[in-house]
Formats: C-alpha cells, sequence, structure tokens
C-alpha cells in the first residue's frame, strides 16, 4: 500500500506507454536472460509497498513447503521501466515481476511472460474474486498475472460535519440517502448550503474516474475498437461536469499539499476512493480520527487498482516460480499481507477473520471490512484494453481545463475525443 492519497490516481500514464516500449520483442528468448543465472535463487521484482516484506525475508531464507527453492526480492524504484529495458536487451530481467493494474498494457506481448494455466493456476480459480483474476488473463485466454491485492471502493465522509448538515449520518441511512451519483449530488447541495465553504468532492476527475470504474465498458473493446465517445463514457462526463455546475467541487488537484490541507481541515467532506486511500488519509488527516465513515460508493461498486505476479519467460525454474507465487498470494499469505501492509486480499475466503473485522478508531469503531468485503465481491469484470491511458488522458487533461480554466464543457469534450481518436489510429486502433 502506498501512503500517498495520490495513490495510482492516473494509471493511464503507465498504460499510455508500455506498449509502446515493447513493439521491438520478439517470441524468442531463453532463461539464459534470467537477473538470477548463476544464483542459488529465483528472482522477484516489486515497487514498494507492493509485497509483503516479511514473506519476502522467509522466502529469501526458504520457501515453506519447497525444498531447496530461495526467491530473492529486490525493490526496484522504476520497476517498468526496468523491466522494459531487459526485456528489450533479452537479458537481466527477472524471474518473476510484480505488475500494477495496467497489466492489459502487456498483452499484446503476452509472449514474454508463461500462462499461468500451463503451471496449474486454474485449480486455484476458486479462490480469487472473479472479476480480479480475469483480469490477468489476455483476450487470448492465456493468463499472465496473478491476483496480488485490490483496491474495492466505497464512499468515505465525515459523521461530525454531515451531522452539523443536518445529513443522514449513518451509514445504512446514507448509503440510501446517496445510492445514485444523483442522490449523492442532492447530499452534497445541502451541505453546500448548511456548511459554506465545505465540498462534496475534491475535483471533478475523481467523479468521472469513479463512475467509469463501475462500468465493465471502458475507452476501447476487446477488438480494438475505440467506444470512449459512447453513452457510458459520455454519462461520467456529465457526472463531473454537473458535480461542477452544481458548485460541489473544491477544484483541488488529489494527492497536492493543498489536497491532504483540505481534508484534513474539513473542507472536503468526502471522497469516493479505494481502500488503500484509508492509510493516506490517516496520514494527512490523523487530527480527525474519530469522525470518519466508509459506507457504499453511490452507483454501485467498483475497483480502484490493486496489483499481479507474472512469470517471465526468462525464468530458470517456472514450477518453483509458481509455487512461490501459489504460497505467497494463497489465502493465509494474503492475509497476513493485510496484516502487516493493508494490501486488501484477492481472496474473499478471508474476509471473516477476526484480523480483518478489528473494529478502526479512525473510523469511530466502525468496522470497514463491512464496507470493503462486499464491494470487492460485487466489482463488475471490467475489460482494460492496453489503449485504455492513450484514449483517457485527453479526457482527463480537457476534464481540468474545464474545472480550472472555465472552458466550455461540450467543447471540451469534443477536443478530448478528437484527440483520443487522433492518437489510438496512429496505434492502429479504430
Amino acid at each position: 500500500m502506498e501512503p500517498s492519497l495520490s495513490r495510482r490516481r492516473l494509471l493511464a500514464a503507465s498504460l499510455g506507454g508500455t506498449g509502446a516500449a515493447l513493439l521491438g520483442l520478439t517470441g524468442c528468448g531463453a532463461s539464459s536472460g534470467s537477473v538470477s543465472a548463476g544464483t542459488g535463487h529465483l528472482s522477484v521484482w516489486y515497487w514498494s509497498g507492493a509485497l509483503s516484506t516479511r514473506l519476502l525475508a522467509v522466502a529469501r531464507k526458504g520457501v515453506p513447503g519447497v525444498p531447496g527453492l530461495k526467491v530473492q526480492g529486490a525493490e526496484i524504484g522504476d520497476t517498468y521501466g526496468k523491466l522494459l529495458t531487459g526485456l528489450a536487451a533479452r537479458a537481466y530481467v527477472p524471474d518473476i515481476t510484480a505488475l500494477n493494474s495496467d497489466v492489459a498494457s502487456f498483452f499484446p506481448h503476452e509472449d514474454q511472460f508463461l500462462d499461468l494455466r500451463s503451471l496449474g493456476a486454474d485449480s486455484l480459480k476458486s479462490q480469487y474474486l472473479d472479476w480480479k483474476w480475469q483480469g490477468g488473463i489476455a483476450p487470448s485466454g492465456r493468463m499472465v498475472a496473478f491476483p496480488i491485492d485490490c483496491g474495492p471502493s466505497a464512499l468515505y465522509y465525515r459523521k461530525d460535519i454531515f451531522d452539523k448538515a443536518g445529513l443522514p449520518s449513518d451509514t445504512e441511512e446514507l448509503a440510501q440517502a446517496a445510492s445514485s451519483w444523483e442522490d449523492y449530488f442532492a447530499v452534497g447541495r445541502k451541505l453546500r448550503s448548511a456548511v459554506p465553504g465545505t465540498f462534496l468532492v475534491g475535483n471533478i476527475a475523481s467523479v468521472f474516474r469513479m463512475s467509469l470504474l463501475q462500468s465493465p465498458k471502458q475507452f476501447v473493446d476487446q477488438d480494438d475498437h475505440f467506444i470512449g465517445d459512447q453513452e457510458h463514457v459520455k454519462r461520467c462526463w456529465d457526472l463531473a461536469v454537473e458535480s461542477l455546475r452544481q458548485k460541489l467541487s473544491a477544484k483541488i488537484n488529489d494527492g497536492t499539499p493543498d489536497s491532504n490541507a483540505a481534508y484534513a481541515q474539513g473542507r472536503i467532506a468526502s471522497a469516493c476512493n479505494a481502500v488503500w486511500w484509508m492509510g493516506g488519509l490517516k496520514q494527512t488527516a490523523a487530527k480527525t480520527s474519530g469522525n470518519w465513515r466508509v459506507t457504499k460508493m453511490p452507483g454501485g461498486a467498483a475497483n480502484y487498482g490493486g496489483s499481479y505476479l507474472a512469470i517471465t519467460k526468462y525464468c530458470r525454474d517456472p514450477q518453483g516460480a509458481f509455487a512461490f507465487v501459489k504460497w505467497l498470494l494463497g489465502p493465509a499469505n494474503q492475509l497476513a499481507a493485510y496484516q502487516e501492509m493493508a494490501l486488501f486480499p484477492t481472496t474473499p475466503g478471508v474476509y471473516d477473520k477476526p484480523a480483518m473485522r478489528e473494529p478502526d478508531k479512525f473510523f469511530g469503531g466502525q468496522r470497514p471490512i463491512d464496507v470493503f468485503g462486499p464491494a470487492a465481491q460485487q466489482a463488475p469484470v471490467v475489460y482494460f484494453s492496453p489503449y485504455e491511458g492513450t484514449a483517457s488522458t485527453p479526457v482527463y487533461q480537457e476534464l481540468t481545463n474545464v474545472e480550472l480554466l472555465g472552458k466550455n464543457p461540450d467543447k471540451a469534450w469534443r477536443d478530448a475525443m478528437a484527440a483520443a481518436e487522433k492518437t489510438l489510429s496512429q496505434k492502429g486502433v479504430s
């Protein structure tokens, strides 16, 4: 888990560039390209917060239940950059690597990774969230990546401020009062009127992002056709613009000092965000402990973020690597990683364990799992193409132009669509 409130706020950045960086790769290669060649261990690359440090320390000495197998983790600052460099050179490639939720950006070059189904992954499928499992499978049917954590999302809100505004503040009552985005905005209008200077959301891009994540379809379909101009995206754009029109947005970019201060000072009274946002909120708004609650997100369940592990085709010992993956990411160790690092499990069988049901003082003694557990199980199966970042980047840019520069929303939408279509056409997306 990353402590920043902005964790993965624009996954699009990496989505747009990864495919291009891999264009020169071919299907050749061998285990001789492994960075662990000549050593007595397998290698796994990851970024800070992606994997349990305690479990990696165990694996370095020996993976339990697998005699002779040692796996050494390496925390890489620019994991993707170094991985792409190694893959392009067909040398100095890790046996195992973490991939972020933009795993689809590697699908066009899936031959660089082993098909985990060939190693027996299908026998484990029932233990994992279906939508998360599907997210690691390329359109060809090859399973490129194995689930680590996920980011079920909810509506975070300041109970004390909602009480002051005379709004429903009980979690169940608010879930009913704000069951749709339109209802949520109605709550925001009352909040704005009752507590002047307090806003419902930080910025309109967050409304667009979270509402779109509730849709199985995004910007590009499985046939590489641009569908970002269709109603499922336009509705999210219109919701974002409407939140601005109703003066519900604080107009502050996520993850900035201004944003952190606004949450700490109560100028932003709610947010729709993922479970991992909790950690950053506790750090930046520590003095508000006890005043926050979480409830169902308006419009339905969604997932925002979460990572995977993949085994590269350069792996010296595929069976050993998969044995490590099964051990590290099995239900028991997902629970252990949650306790250590708040990595939300993709194995719903552990959601009822005492360690996940502890009351949280920051949330007034509420058990957040009661909200995030069902959200994780109800999130839709979403298809993210390798081109999502390319398509979404101009949309987020134009939303910023609308919110901060006063650009006409209709013109901004047309400009966003034109920019997306032009860039995608250069990549072969019609």
